[in-house]
């Protein structure tokens, strides 16, 4: 349940949460490719040493994390009457995006655009399921459509999100603009989907809901 993360000296291409439950006997029906996904542009000054090349014709920049603003606790979904906390994680030493292990546990990347940013993209993960805990807090993430509100509570305040669009994507195919940190603000949450090879025990697709910021925020309450 680990991926290589696009950047600087890291593997690319490799899917996010690369392997959910081990035996798992939960299968994890396809994804509808619904709503619209916006085009990230990538600034004429960017630095393109630090950009990976999953696909050279959509440059992308990472860009350093954020280090002040507020830190995800929480992660609602009402439409799917999810509400679970969320935990920061990090990069291992290859360069792997750690997943916490509980499934009903939310992992935000710490390398990435904080909530209140003016740019850059929030990155959600987490287990589908796990052999020892069944189905995760985003097994039912495919059920989400576009207009789907999303809470995202910090340590100050609540961000109020909206689903745009769902994708499903061949983890080979994973692309590297969604851990952009340039481009306008925006949500997205990922989980793994598609065929579950007993083999390797992983996943064949990654699920990725996409949202943005909704009309309202409301910083200061939680």
């Amino acid at each position: 349940m680990r991926q290589a993360l696009p950047g600087v000296g890291f593997t690319v291409g490799l899917g996010l949460l690369a392997t959910a439950g081990i035996e798992t006997v939960i299968s994890v029906p396809a994804t509808p490719q619904i709503g619209t996904v916006p085009a990230v542009q990538t600034p004429a000054n960017a630095d393109l040493t630090r950009q990976p090349q999953p696909r050279p014709e959509t440059p992308v920049v990472l860009g350093p994390p954020a280090l002040t603003g507020p830190i995800p606790r929480h992660l609602a979904l009402p439409s799917l009457q999810v509400d679970a906390p969320i935990v920061p994680v990090g990069l291992q030493p290859g360069g792997n995006l750690t997943v916490p292990d509980d499934p009903h546990v939310l992992g935000w990347w710490q390398g990435a655009a904080r909530p209140g940013s003016q740019q850059g993209t929030i990155v959600i993960d987490g287990h589908v399921d796990t052999a020892a805990h069944g189905p995760g807090a985003l097994f039912s993430l495919r059920q989400l459509r576009p207009g789907d509100p999303v809470v995202l509570s910090t340590n100050h305040g609540s961000w109020h999100y909206m689903i745009i669009a769902l994708r499903s994507y061949p983890k080979v195919n994973l692309p590297a603009e969604i851990f952009t940190s340039t481009g306008p603000p925006r949500l997205i949450i990922i989980t793994c989907g598609g065929a579950f090879n007993r083999t390797t025990h992983q996943y064949a697709d990654n699920i990725i809901a996409y949202a943005l910021p909704a009309p309202i925020n409301l910083p200061g309450r939680s």
